[in-house]
Order: structure tokens, then sequence, then C-alpha cells
């Protein structure tokens, strides 16, 4: 479907580590699309490799970006449309790798961990910069390459305005190996101005959702742009209270780099801290000398924590899977043994149990 820009607001404008933007999107004016979703939900953005990177691997291929090839999935194009639309190029995927060791027998991988490890951080420029002998391949080298995927990004909203939708997204921007690395979703969004149109899909995230009854307590952990379904979660929760229902007691562990500049969307959790829909908990690691994660204070507050859990609270882990949702689940495993006088196995089995019950849900990447 196609949404127009809203608003595409930086919300950590003096920020020294990152840029990270709310983007809205709405149905275009004097057009008939509608669309549904829950908090909790996905909004995919099919993104274009920009410019640069399409004509860096245009001439290191000795290519007019005119030449035509067949796509499976686009049909016949000009080689620059599917550089531009329709191929990886910012990620190397270790499938190429090992298409690569098996029909040009290049590299010495030894198996697939080997090609992760490899292709990690590097792009189609440096594969080719790695291996001169692949640009005389021309336009054939085009189709070792991976098709380009829409990018995944958390709901920030709920839709209690219903013709809106939201997402937070951070600007992925680093260097390696002397050159600016950019996303290639993230990239595009920054350049979004207010009007343009997205091409978008809405996904249902079926294994992040809200309790079906409001007084069920939640507890929401989530460190940078893993804050967005909470932020969904909380304006459903807001709504439900308009509405005359009753809300269960919620918690929100939240961690960044710095309050002054990264503290994001606070202003809207304090009020709805106030209103006590929430309580929370911030955990800045940059603003101390010793660095201070959400695992720290759900250490703290374990007993609070333990006793919504032993209530039937639903937990729920929105950000990182090798840093924040294994640092967490190590943090609850522990607070099981510690409050729950469980043994390392039964601690073990209590997570895998909230797991099957759908109380203990993540969203991570």
């Amino acid at each position: 479907m196609n949404l127009s820009v809203v608003a595409n607001t930086c919300l950590t404008v003096n920020s020294a580590d990152k840029s990270i933007y709310y983007l809205t999107l709405s149905a275009p004016e004097n057009s008939s699309e509608s669309f549904s979703y829950e908090a909790g939900d996905w909004l995919t953005v099919q993104p274009e490799n920009s410019p640069e990177m399409v004509s860096g691997i245009l001439e290191e291929l000795a290519l007019t970006g005119d030449e035509a090839i067949e796509l499976r999935r686009a049909g016949l194009v000009t080689s620059q449309q599917a550089l531009q639309k329709h191929l990886e190029l910012t990620q190397l995927n270790p499938a190429i790798l090992n298409k690569l060791q098996r029909q040009m027998g290049l590299g010495d991988w030894a198996g697939r961990q080997a090609m992760m490890d490899y292709a990690f951080g590097r792009d189609i420029l440096d594969l080719l910069a790695l291996y001169p002998d692949l640009k005389k391949l021309g336009l054939e080298f085009l189709n070792f390459l991976s098709p380009l995927s829409p990018r995944y990004y958390s709901i920030a909203s709920a839709p209690v305005n219903a013709a809106e939708v939201s997402i937070l997204y951070k600007a992925v921007q680093y260097k390696t190996n002397q050159r600016m690395r950019y996303g290639v979703a993230s990239s595009m969004l920054q350049n979004c101005k207010q009007n343009e149109v997205l091409q978008v899909e809405l996904k249902s995230n079926p294994t992040f959702k809200l309790p079906a009854n409001s007084e069920t307590p939640i507890i929401m952990v989530g460190a940078g742009t893993g804050l967005a379904p909470y932020i969904g979660f909380m304006q459903s929760r807001e709504q439900s209270v308009l509405s005359g229902e009753l809300a269960g007691e919620a918690l929100l562990f939240f961690g960044e780099t710095y309050q002054k500049t990264n503290c994001l969307f606070c202003d809207e959790f304090k009020r709805w801290q106030a209103q006590r829909l929430v309580d929370c908990y911030y955990a800045f690691s940059r603003d101390q000398a010793d660095k201070i994660y959400v695992q720290h204070h759900i250490v703290e507050q374990a007993e609070k924590v333990w006793a919504l859990i032993n209530s039937g609270a639903h937990f729920y882990i929105c950000g990182s899977q090798t840093q924040l949702a294994e640092s967490v689940k190590q943090t609850m495993l522990a607070l099981f043994q510690s409050h729950g006088s469980m043994s390392v196995e039964d601690a073990q089995e209590f997570w895998l149990a909230l797991k099957r019950e759908k109380r203990l849900q993540m969203d991570v990447y």
C-alpha cells in the first residue's frame, strides 16, 4: 500500500551518538486506501538503494545501467533498475559467499558460521574490492545477489486515530574500512519530506500483543527504538481507561545512553505515569561512570516484578537479541531462583512455560 508522510521528526536533535526519528504516515488525500492494525504489529518499508551505491557498483562492473537483465521476481529490468530497486547491496548475504565458493572456488570459509562472520558488516562493494576477479563477470555478477528485502519496523502507535500509523527508526550510519556505511531503509526514510508517498505494508505480529483483558498487569522491557511497541501499548491502555475500563499495573524498564538528549517519549510517559497508568524505570548507561542498564533496575525492583509475574503479568522484551534480550533473560532466571526458590533447571522451565502460555513475548532483532 502507499501511505503519505504526515511528519518525520528527529527526537534526538542534540544527541552526539545517534539520530532517532518518529515517522507518522497516513493514507494520501483523495485515496481509497484503508488499513487496520493493532499495537505490537509491524510496518514494513520497501527501500531503494542510494544513487551513490548504485553508481559505485555500475562503475566497478563496467556497466552503463542500460543493460537488460531478467530477475526472478521483477522480470525484465535494466541493470540500473535492478541495483536500485531489486537487489541487496548494503548487506552481504552469507549465501552469496556459499555460491561463490561452490561455483567459482573463491574463499576458504570452513562453513556457514565462518561465512556469517566474514559477511558481517560488509557490503557488495567490499566483496568486489576483496575479489577483483568478480568485476570481470559484469552483468552476470548481478545473478549472485540477493533480492532487496522489505525492512520491518515495530509500530509505535495504537489505532486510536485509525487513519494514521507511526514508527520509530534509527538512522544507521557508521564508518568501516575508510568508507561511510548507511542503512538502506533508514537513510531513505531520513530524507522523506511531508506528503511524500512510501510503499509500505502492515504485518500482523500475533506473538507481541497486549493481554485481552486490560486489567492484566504488563511488564515492558526495551532499549532504544525497542520502545516503539510500548508507545502503542500505552496509547491503547489510555484509550481503554477513557472508555471506562480498568487498567492493570504496568511497569516500563527502558534503556538509552544519555537522559538529556536520548530520553525518547519521556514527556508522554511522564504524563501516563501521572495518570497512574505506568511506573517507569529509566537506565541511561552513559550518564555516570558505572554503566547502568535495564537489568540493574529489574534487580532493584525484583520483589515488585516477581509479585506481578505471580499475579499473571505478561512480560515483554523489545530490542537487541544478543545484548538486551539475553541479558534480561539471565536476570529473570536469577530472579526466579532468588524470589521463587527455584533451582537452575526449574527457573529455565518456568521461563519456557511463560513462553508457551504467551505471557512472555519478544520482538527482537
